[in-house]
């Protein structure tokens, strides 16, 4: 496909997309990039969020979400790849568990004070919590 790059998100656990995009929507410290084919060469950490792209499978376009934890995105004109720590689609996420972590990182949160690190961390948890809730459509 002219309009398509190759795609390939991959976790420790599993490479949880491969395949073609025709646009690739991911959060970064820096804020939400957007990918098409022919990019320039883009290198970014990842922020826990919602990873947006319109992927092509069997020839139809259907539109991929799907919760990312920290990680990396390289774009190439020829390719993008992402590495997550955790990816999960929506009927990977127990909404029950989820809520739970999000309430214990809120409390984590109260209680770290003044410690940037820490809050850095828990804060990174809370984005990932919602946006797994998001991505359920529970957020």
């Amino acid at each position: 496909m002219a309009n398509s790059i190759p795609f390939t998100l991959i976790t420790p656990m599993a490479v949880k997309f491969a395949g073609e995009a025709e646009l690739v929507i991911a959060v970064t410290t820096e804020g939400e990039e957007g990918f098409l084919p022919s990019h320039a060469p883009f290198l970014a950490a990842l922020k826990a969020g919602v990873l947006r792209a319109n992927v092509v499978e069997n020839g139809t376009p259907r539109r991929l979400e799907l919760a990312t934890s920290e990680g990396f995105v390289q774009a190439l004109p020829e390719k993008i790849t992402v590495l997550a720590n955790a990816a999960f689609a929506q009927d990977e996420v127990d909404i029950a568990n989820t809520r739970a972590e999000l309430a214990e990182a809120q409390e984590a949160l109260r209680a770290a004070g003044s410690d940037a690190t820490a809050v850095a961390r828990v804060q990174a948890k809370i984005d990932f919590a919602n946006a797994k809730l998001k991505v359920a459509g529970a957020g």
